[in-house]
């Protein structure tokens, strides 16, 4: 996957007999990798119970997608989540940078501020996809303003 090899990636994991959750991840995160949301996301459905690697995968895949349908399943899955999980920064960081990115930034600001388990990463995530929404809103104002010459 790492050299983009999608295809014999696939055939070499769908032909194995007996699949573990670390196979899964891998196949996830090579189509993360290679851009591929919605293969991260149907390989996902496929397993019993993820753990904390899947959850991270599949929320970075929902964020490549910025999508309403992706802000659901993030919604989704993020209410199955064991609260065991929510001590791995990387989970939070994950789950915020998806949420940010899919347009949920009320249930981010949340999920920050009660979240005992911050980290570096989940401070950078809140602030880079703040400051994309801030620079669309500013963009949209200076539309607004430049459509509305002439009228009062």
């Amino acid at each position: 996957m790492k050299c983009g090899d999608v295809a014999h990636a696939e055939s070499l994991f769908y032909s194995s007999k007996q699949k573990v959750l670390p196979m899964y991840g891998a196949m996830m995160k090579g189509y993360v990798d290679n851009n591929l949301p919605e293969k991260t996301i149907d390989l996902f459905n496929e397993i019993e119970n993820p753990n904390d690697v899947n959850m991270i995968i599949l929320f970075n895949a929902c964020a490549q997608l910025k999508t309403k349908e992706a802000l659901d399943l993030v919604k989704k899955i993020s209410k199955q989540i064991p609260k065991s999980f929510y001590s791995n920064p990387y989970l939070l960081t994950s789950l915020l940078d998806a949420l940010m990115k899919c347009g949920d930034v009320a249930h981010a600001e949340s999920l920050f501020y009660s979240s005992k388990h911050k980290v570096l990463s989940s401070y950078g995530a809140m602030m880079k996809d703040g400051m994309s929404i801030v620079k669309y809103n500013l963009s949209s104002l200076k539309d607004i303003k430049n459509n509305d010459k002439g009228h009062p």
